[in-house]
Formats: structure tokens, sequence, C-alpha cells
């Protein structure tokens, strides 16, 4: 295997090399597999938000103050919101870890030189 220097980095001309440690690389890769869908930490955010706002709305009840006349339709659609959106950041924070092991698995073969499948 032949090797160039580029940056005063000696790298493989391979194309099969690849820098599995490049943070935006994997970023990217995510953000393709993911096909503009939001992060799991964006679904987390939105879940959270919305677990507060259920929680104040609790509170208000339990203390016999009632913002809204449908309080308990209210609670019942945020708690139905809550478990969706817990549910897409549970796919999608999978869907995030599996990537990252996809290419932790290449990064591995890659050192290795041959591939774990025929190992």
């Amino acid at each position: 295997m032949s090797t160039m220097e580029r940056n005063g980095k000696v790298e493989s001309e391979n194309p099969k090399f690849y820098e599995f440690d490049d943070e935006n690389l994997v970023e990217q890769l995510i953000e393709q597999v993911l096909e503009g869908h939001p992060r799991a930490e964006q679904w987390r955010q939105w879940r959270q938000a919305l677990e507060e706002r259920l929680e104040k709305l609790l509170e208000l009840k339990a203390k016999g103050i009632v913002e809204f006349p449908d309080i308990d339709q209210r609670i019942d659609e945020l708690k139905r919101y809550i478990a969706i959106l817990l549910e897409e950041e549970i796919i999608t924070d999978f869907v995030e870890q599996q990537v990252k092991m996809v290419l932790g698995k290449a990064k591995l073969e890659q050192a290795l030189g041959e591939s774990l499948d025929e190992v």
C-alpha cells in the first residue's frame, strides 16, 4: 500500500482510508441517516418542556386553580404528546448510536486491516 503526505501527515492513498475519529464526519453521517429529522437531543428538549408544562398544570389543578375549562383534556393531550416525543427520542437515539457503532466497527477494521466479519 502506498502512502502520501498531506499537511505534514502521512496518509494512505487507499480510498478505503477514512478519518473515523472526525466528529464532523460522524455528525454529517448521522444527519444524512436522519434525513433532516430532529436529533434525539431535540426530541428530549421538546419532551422535557412539555413535562414541565404538565407538572405545572397538575400543580394548579391540585390547588384548585383551573387555568382552562378543559384542563383534564389538556392534561391527557400533554401526556400523549410526551409519550410520542419520548418514543421519537428513543428511536432517534438508537439510530444515532447505530451510526456510531458502525463507524467504530469500520475504524477497528481499518486498524486491523481486515473485516471483522471475516475473523
